[in-house]
């Protein structure tokens, strides 16, 4: 393991250094590569000490691991929780309930990583889902601190890519105390890429732990109440030639006489003018959120009127506007993507559309078609058909069986937490460490 990462640091150290120019150029037109790389490279200032370190790749991850920040704050824990990208750099500050606490991690080849990890002397580490960094694994357990991997997952495609350098893999993930996958079939994987046996176990989904939604958020009231009583469709998450499919579908139903108001999500908002373009593309008008909500209700029931669209340019926004729709289309599964999260949906008794790219929540797929709680179309060309009975029928069903879904899954927070605490108590870093 050791030369391993000896190698791992020198050629990654090297790959850095080699893409410092281009990465200073992008800087001169794009703002976000302008900031956090004193974090990015381990620079950081007054570093939070002695706390729970939670860290998620970016904002998904991250609000999948929100009830699980907010249980340790309640239990009086201090966090940091760290991102890969500016944008999870942001939720990351709002989890923590404080912007010091909320950092970039460190670019994972860096010589100095460990340095910081023994200034920073975490109780324990928490990442989410699928962080398998051989740099910041090797600092911390240099430091003998426990890492427990939560929500584990492994794609299709990374499952390939890890499997032909499993000899490497397996070492890095003997140095986690826990991990904890998400279902059987990706803790199989974890076993089959090498994962120690006695450390790998089934926690659940920690995306099924989310708060009761709230009718009451002032986003939620803002839209219902402009929309006085008409359907709405909110397409979240989307990715490029989804919101053009979106919108064709909602303008054919209309010119059946099944009218919607459209919400559209970009899944990362600096393609808001590509996603703009694309709506514009079917002749409907976007009008942002922001401008929109600031103006008041009379502006967002314009922005729901036929022909236009109001586009989500904010980040936190989304989950509470799914409170106001009759359906969702969950986006990267038209655009070869995977999928993403249709729980935020789901809880609010929202019943969803996917397209047939949804290899990164194959589980909840299974869950949405054994239940009926939505639909799956082949193509674009299907999406008009499969929105229109959403649009048309009574949701009580859907409502029903999505309150038991989340009543049989949920769970994950508490087992994480529990394997958390055994971690903290004995302070060894994997179960088979002695003094």
């Amino acid at each position: 393991m050791s030369a391993f990462l000896a190698l791992y640091r020198a050629v990654g150290t090297a790959g850095v250094l080699a893409a410092a120019p281009v990465l200073a150029a992008r800087a001169l037109t794009d703002p976000r590569y302008r900031v956090g790389w004193g974090e990015r490279l381990g620079l950081w200032a007054d570093p939070p000490r002695r706390c729970v370190w939670v860290h998620g790749a970016s904002v998904g991850e991250l609000r999948a691991a929100a009830p699980l920040v907010r249980q340790l704050r309640t239990r009086g824990r201090r966090v940091l929780v760290t991102a890969t990208s500016p944008a999870g750099a942001q939720v990351a500050g709002e989890l923590a309930g404080d912007p010091a606490w909320g950092r970039l991690l460190p670019l994972d080849p860096l010589p100095w990583l460990g340095r910081l990890v023994a200034r920073l002397r975490p109780r324990a580490v928490i990442l989410v889902e699928t962080e398998l960094w051989p740099g910041f694994l090797g600092a911390l357990r240099g430091q003998r601190v426990p890492v427990l991997l939560v929500n584990a997952r492994i794609s299709d495609r990374s499952f390939l890519r890890y499997r032909r350098v499993r000899r490497l893999l397996a070492p890095v993930l003997g140095g986690f105390r826990c991990i904890q996958a998400q279902s059987e079939d990706h803790a199989r994987r974890f076993l089959a890429l090498g994962a120690p046996p006695d450390r790998v176990e089934v926690g659940g989904n920690l995306k099924f732990d989310l708060p009761d939604p709230d009718p009451s958020h002032p986003a939620t009231r803002l839209v219902r109440r402009a929309a006085e009583g008409a359907r709405v469709v909110v397409a979240g998450s989307t990715h490029p030639g989804e919101e053009r499919a979106v919108a064709r579908a909602v303008r054919r139903l209309s010119r059946r006489g099944v009218q919607a108001g459209l919400v559209v999500a970009p899944r990362h908002l600096e393609r808001l003018a590509q996603a703009e373009e694309e709506l514009r593309s079917e002749g409907v008008e976007p009008v942002r959120w922001t401008d929109a909500a600031e103006q008041g209700e009379g502006a967002v029931r314009r922005a729901l009127g036929e022909g236009r669209a109001l586009v989500v340019d904010r980040f936190g926004v989304l989950p509470h506007l799914y409170g106001a729709a009759a359906v969702a289309f969950v986006g990267g599964t038209l655009a070869p993507v995977g999928g993403h999260n249709p729980l935020e949906a789901l809880v609010w008794g929202v019943p969803v559309v996917l397209g047939p790219h949804a290899a990164n929540i194959r589980d909840l797929v299974a869950e949405i078609r054994e239940h009926g709680l939505g639909t799956e179309v082949r193509d674009p060309e299907g999406l008009a058909a499969a929105l229109e009975p959403y649009l048309t029928g009574d949701p009580e069903g859907v409502r029903a069986a999505s309150l038991a879904l989340f009543d049989r899954n949920r769970g994950a927070t508490q087992r994480a937490l529990a394997a958390l605490e055994d971690a903290l108590r004995d302070g060894l870093p994997c179960p088979c460490t002695s003094g």
